[in-house]
């Protein structure tokens, strides 16, 4: 039998094991084909399938366990029981032994552990599906963290992706699972897997975010040893805090809780809002308190990203919730999509009654993961095609939100949401932002030729027609109508000058209420005006 057959066999084995047949006659095409299967027929409680199910996915292995913790980030999509099973999902296994570590360290240095550290520990301080870490000290006597890939996961999970992919196939064959649109799910997924399976892709993660935030008192990302870095290994400097999670511990240390929470929700803001480039599992694990209040930021194999176009959308969404305005939310919603919404109007009632669900909320009482929850079912519901990092970024801020309210009880991401997309919308059409900006120059600089050369060029063609000096091989009739049409197309485009000018201004004035913003308002608007007369 062929290793594919082998996996084939595998994963039907395990689903009929756990009370599964249907689904493995579904896939497999043969109603027969389980009873070949080894392992005991009992028969089992459908309420308990969605347990069941958590089971088979934990027995698979990692790369199914990750595509159940992706499955249970997107609720509208699956029932709601069968979500909040795969929530369960647990990323634990036993580490690799002690001989296999230093067998990797080897084949990928050419070099003993003890000839490229002064001392490292055997046992892991974390372990995970795809890699662990070591504690060791270098030469220098530094102490750091050296992340190993465990041996053969690529292999597993490259192997397991084919099948996935398989299996997706069959059931797009299926009325009941073609909705779910698996072969795109897998998709996502093997991008999210094979990005966390690039060690050298997360080096150059860790190296940019470190950079970046250099100067930041508040937030710390681990520094990386290059030189002692590749495709299957990674050694970073060692941050010693305390977890997040630990509230215990931080109060008697005398950490300010509330400034921790603050502070974390205002990174992930700048990484989600401002820079579209953001990292994409911020689960406590992956964040420490260091002395100071700083937070530590570990594990950068999983990363978002959101161009300017969908960081504009959302932030106009944001925006429309903040105003209760159902059109702009859903114009925003259309812009993610890149596509108008099949059926606009039922969107609209749906984005209504959302306003009304949490409108008359106060932000304190408003629960963000009800509001996330409820915004993806909308998603699927209407079978929105959006970014799937969206999914990523929506997730990201669910965890935090969890994590913010175990650190203050009063903590509320709703609070700081807000001014938060109304302070980005402020930079973005700053007017010393706008005048730094090419495409905007270049635009006011083609609107101002327009509005200099129109007037004398449309009289120009005027002239021409009135002393029949236009060449148009047509009737008299048709040379009035053609006449007429150029000027009605003028005052089309005069009056657009006029709208765009007000409009302009209109919004400076709402977003600075500055005297100048009223000083030019009425000054453009004078000057289109008197464009218009020419006409």
């Amino acid at each position: 039998m062929s290793l594919r057959g082998k996996r084939y066999r595998r994963v039907f084995s395990v689903l009929a094991r756990h009370g599964f047949d249907d689904v493995v006659a579904m896939l497999s095409g043969n109603k027969l084909l389980h009873w070949l299967l080894p392992g005991p027929k009992a028969s089992f409680d459908e309420r308990e399938r969605w347990v069941r199910l958590r089971m088979v996915l934990e027995e698979l292995g990692p790369a199914w366990v990750k595509f159940g913790q992706i499955l249970s980030n997107r609720p509208g999509l699956l029932p709601d029981e069968l979500t909040e099973e795969l929530s369960k999902l647990q990323d634990k296994v036993a580490p690799v032994t002690e001989q296999e570590a230093a067998k990797v360290i080897f084949d990928t240095f050419g070099k003993t552990t003890q000839a490229l550290f002064k001392s490292f520990n055997p046992v892991p301080i974390a372990s995970a599906s795809i890699a662990q870490v070591h504690l060791a000290t270098l030469h220098t006597g530094e102490q750091v963290a050296v992340k190993i890939q465990r041996p053969g996961i690529e292999e597993i999970i490259k192997g397991d992706l084919l099948l996935m992919r398989d299996i997706a196939v069959l059931m797009t064959r299926s009325k009941d699972f073609a909705t779910l649109k698996p072969r795109q799910l897998v998709d996502v997924f093997e991008k999210s897997i094979l990005e966390e399976l690039d060690f050298e892709a997360e080096q150059g993660h860790l190296i940019w975010f470190g950079t970046q935030l250099a100067d930041d008192k508040t937030i710390r990302i681990p520094r990386v040893f290059q030189e002692l870095s590749n495709k299957k290994v990674i050694t970073l400097e060692y941050l010693e805090g305390i977890k997040i999670s630990q509230t215990g511990r931080l109060k008697a240390a005398g950490y300010d809780l509330k400034l921790i929470a603050r502070n974390g929700f205002e990174a992930y803001f700048k990484q989600i809002f401002e820079w579209g480039y953001f990292h994409a599992d911020p689960h406590p694990g992956n964040l420490l308190v260091l002395p100071g209040n700083v937070i530590g930021i570990l594990d950068f194999g999983m990363m978002g990203r959101l161009n300017n176009h969908d960081r504009r959308a959302l932030v106009e969404f944001i925006i429309g919730l903040g105003k209760d305005d159902t059109w702009r939310i859903v114009e925003n919603m259309e812009r993610l999509q890149g596509k108008e919404v099949e059926d606009r109007k039922e969107l609209e009632k749906d984005v209504e009654q959302f306003i009304l669900d949490f409108g008359s909320k106060s932000s304190k009482d408003i629960d963000l993961n009800e509001v996330i929850s409820r915004g993806r079912k909308l998603i699927y519901r209407h079978n929105l095609e959006i970014n799937p990092d969206l999914f990523l970024m929506l997730r990201s801020i669910s965890l935090l939100e969890g994590v913010g309210m175990s650190l203050d009880p009063q903590f509320r991401s709703l609070e700081m949401v807000k001014p938060f997309a109304f302070g980005l919308l402020r930079k973005a059409v700053h007017p010393m932002k706008l005048l730094k900006s090419r495409t905007l120059m270049a635009l006011l600089a083609d609107m101002g030729q327009l509005a200099y050369s129109l007037p004398s060029d449309i009289r120009r063609i005027m002239d021409r027609i009135r002393n029949d000096q236009f060449k148009i091989q047509t009737e008299s009739k048709a040379t009035r109508q053609l006449a007429r049409e150029v000027r009605i197309a003028a005052k089309r485009i005069s009056y657009a000058i006029v709208f765009a000018t007000f409009l302009s201004c209109g919004l400076f004035t709402e977003l600075f209420w500055l005297k100048l913003s009223l000083l030019s308002a009425a000054a453009a608007s004078l000057l289109a005006l008197v464009f218009v007369r020419k006409v």
